[in-house]
């Protein structure tokens, strides 16, 4: 019914001017015009079929497609984030029906997708593979890219990497850089319980309130608990392991003046501690 509409009436009427969401603008305009970006220039999206692993809330997915014309995006996760996009694309877009070019589907956690899809022209991942399990990265790498049509590209983001200044994505609660690499988890989890002032806009995401205050801080420890600590090096590697060709790369350090502290100095090399992001653009021969 929903592709019927569409070749009918066409995509639903959309309006950015009603956005009001400071996560869904990031999400709608950044991180959706860096991938575009990244993938575009290997791949045209209006004949495309993409995967993104890890696609959260979808909200990047319904941008590329409203915004750059992306044709098909299967977007996967292990959680089910995405069912809320059409309210959200209602509330923040006026929109009455999700394009068609969207689909959605939950994975058990590890489990393979070669074999049961067809291949891809493009894969994107935005801020996921820091939260795979450090001895899965390899095995989920190797199976995106048995995923992969030959001469396809497979775009990998992660922000931020953990060993930066906010790398235990606890800025939220703990404003000092490094905190993660000086404190321990218990001295951690208490600033956090103690905290009770705003939250950044940029890092409210849909699933707050289904947690609520309480449940949120216990939410977003227990993700800083099983970030796999991945140094951009290892993540090159392990992604060459797998297969892929490195295509393009293109790290960001945003913290160059602030001074690092001593004790990490002495622990940590000083491209560990001020690179926060990686770009990777993946190929497969």
């Amino acid at each position: 019914m929903q592709g019927l509409q569409e070749k009918l009436f066409g995509l639903a009427a959309w309006d950015s001017g009603k956005i009001t969401d400071e996560w869904f603008r990031v999400h709608f305009d950044h991180a959706a015009d860096i991938v575009h970006d990244w993938l575009g220039q290997s791949l045209n999206l209006s004949k495309a079929r993409l995967l993104n692993f890890g696609c959260g809330d979808g909200i990047t997915d319904l941008a590329l497609v409203l915004r750059h014309g992306a044709a098909s995006i299967h977007g996967i996760d292990i959680r089910r984030e995405y069912q809320k996009l059409p309210r959200i694309a209602r509330e923040q877009l006026g929109m009455t029906r999700l394009p068609a070019a969207l689909r959605f589907e939950t994975i058990v956690p590890n489990s393979p997708l070669a074999g049961r899809v067809r291949a891809f022209d493009g894969i994107f991942s935005w801020s996921t593979f820091e939260h795979v399990q450090r001895d899965k990265v390899l095995p989920i790498l190797m199976d995106l890219h048995a995923c992969l049509r030959a001469g396809g590209v497979f775009f990998l983001q992660v922000e931020p990497l953990f060993y930066s200044p906010w790398g235990s994505h606890l800025g939220r609660y703990v404003d000092v850089p490094w905190h993660h690499l000086m404190m321990t988890q218990e001295e951690l989890w208490r600033a956090i319980q103690a905290y009770d002032g705003p939250i950044n806009p940029t890092e409210v995401d849909f699933g707050f309130d289904d947690f609520g205050v309480d449940g949120y801080k216990q939410f977003v420890f227990r993700e800083y608990q099983a970030l796999n600590r991945l140094t951009a090096d290892e993540l090159v590697d392990i992604a060459r392991q797998a297969g892929f060709e490195v295509l393009r790369e293109k790290r960001q350090s945003h913290y160059m003046d602030m001074p690092i502290p001593p004790t990490l100095q002495a622990r940590y090399p000083e491209d560990w501690l001020r690179g926060n992001e990686i770009f990777l653009l993946l190929g497969k021969t």
